[in-house]
């Protein structure tokens, strides 16, 4: 191969990085709404799925988010086909609320939630796994402070780990990285920037991100700027590779 196709080659892997990176891409800023072609319900549940809000933007530039209003006895959660993948994962959104309820009244819980489901070759299901951070009723903290839970890759099988820190007024950055399989799938949680903790993958691609709750909520949540992206280091270092490779060929010459 010529040094100009080899450097060509790096090229369009680096872009690749920025634009249109191979595996799981997804983004969503509602900025045109809460479309129902791409974020659905639980299949066969008559749980609704967000609403379209203009209150609380985050978007640069933007005026709208998706809402997940109080509800009971099912709050109201959406899910999106972001692509099946054994590949590393990231998953991020920003929250914002009100705080009008402590979370405090059992009676009265509070939940909101970005989630990881893995891929059980049909519609979205329990039996794979299940990696989602953020504020339900059964967390050991209740519906005061945030926590994560893994359905199939730790040792608790579905336990709730809380991990002490408390709700606010305002955004909360919710996110989750799942190592590729082959990388040892470890997954680790995040709430506005620190890790809170780490889980496994077990063996099955992630294929549906989720924001919203099945439980009972009182309390207000919008959701805005979601993206579920691959490890563009990885692109990079290909890019890397190549152009070093070509720098090789070249001094060779």
């Amino acid at each position: 191969m010529r040094v100009s196709t080899l450097a060509a080659v790096a090229a369009m892997a680096i872009c690749a990085a920025g634009i249109a990176p191979a595996s799981a891409n997804f983004s969503d800023n509602f900025e045109g709404g809460v479309n129902g072609s791409v974020w659905t319900k639980w299949t066969g549940s008559s749980q609704e799925i967000l609403q379209s809000s203009d209150s609380h933007n985050h978007t640069s530039g933007g005026s709208k988010s998706a809402l997940a209003w109080q509800a009971d006895p099912t709050a109201y959660s959406a899910y999106a086909d972001f692509g099946s993948t054994d590949g590393f994962v990231r998953a991020d959104v920003w929250v914002f609320e009100d705080l009008s309820n402590p979370g405090t009244n059992p009676a009265q819980p509070v939940t909101n939630m970005l989630c990881l489901i893995g891929d059980t070759g049909g519609a979205v299901g329990f039996g794979a796994d299940y990696l989602q951070v953020g504020v339900v009723p059964f967390w050991p903290g209740g519906s005061t402070t945030y926590g994560w839970r893994s359905k199939w890759g730790d040792a608790n099988q579905g336990g709730s780990q809380s991990v002490g820190i408390s709700r606010k007024q305002g955004w909360t950055h919710l996110a989750i990285e799942a190592d590729a399989l082959g990388a040892g799938g470890q997954v680790r949680f995040y709430i506005d920037g620190t890790q809170v903790g780490t889980t496994q993958r077990s063996a099955n691609n992630l294929r549906w991100v989720r924001l919203g709750n099945n439980s009972k909520s009182y309390e207000n949540f919008w959701y805005d700027d979601v993206n579920v992206v691959p490890e563009p280091g990885s692109i990079l270092a290909l890019g890397a590779g190549l152009m070093g490779f070509a720098g090789v060929i070249r001094r060779r010459k």
